[in-house]
């Protein structure tokens, strides 16, 4: 992501001023709604910062904003887009976030429709494999890996040490995982 507003800003063919004057007038309205949205997204307030910072950059670097009929929709298209590639990025995605990207009724550009089928059968899978933990440890599982919460959060949200936190949270892994070995034919061994 850039760290300056001059980096965004190298293309020439449309004057600085007018892609100023346009993203102010346009898209700058929007962006508490866009805040909003990215929240029950699931994407975390500092991340919510970049997503945004990077719309603005993307926008403030194209030639030409005639194409753009709806700057609200493209707003929010392009915020997805930047989410969307992040996610594949990071190879490592809240749960609750991949969940609500099902949602959001924003036509996608992204995978197949077979690939996003496999995506949503393994995302269920892993639903139901965190639905099956022991309640402490699905707690636990729950607070660290689908709301992000750190351990010391999730030790204070429970009421339980931070070690609790820890062994709890491998257990929950270590059941998913065997649970995973254990399937046959994609679904869960009973």
């Amino acid at each position: 992501m850039s760290d300056t507003l001059g980096e965004c800003l190298k293309p020439a063919a449309i004057d600085r001023e007018a892609r100023v004057r346009f993203v102010a007038t346009h898209i700058l309205p929007h962006e508490p709604g866009l805040r909003g949205w990215l929240a029950r997204l699931g994407v975390r307030p500092s991340e919510r910062d970049d997503v945004v910072q990077e719309v603005y950059c993307r926008i403030l670097r194209l030639d030409a904003l005639d194409h753009i009929a709806d700057a609200r929709a493209y707003l929010y298209r392009s915020a997805r887009n930047i989410v969307l590639e992040q996610m594949r990025r990071n190879r490592v995605v809240s749960i609750a976030t991949m969940q609500n990207l099902d949602e959001l009724g924003v036509a996608d550009e992204g995978p197949d429709p077979e690939a996003a089928t496999s995506t949503r059968a393994e995302l269920t899978r892993a639903l139901h494999l965190i639905r099956g933990l022991p309640e402490r440890c699905r707690k636990v599982f729950e607070l660290r890996r689908i709301h992000g919460l750190s351990q010391m959060e999730t030790a204070r949200a429970l009421r339980v040490s931070e070690n609790v936190v820890e062994k709890e949270t491998a257990r929950g892994l270590s059941l998913i995982l065997k649970r995973m070995s254990e399937t046959k034919g994609g679904h869960v061994a009973d």
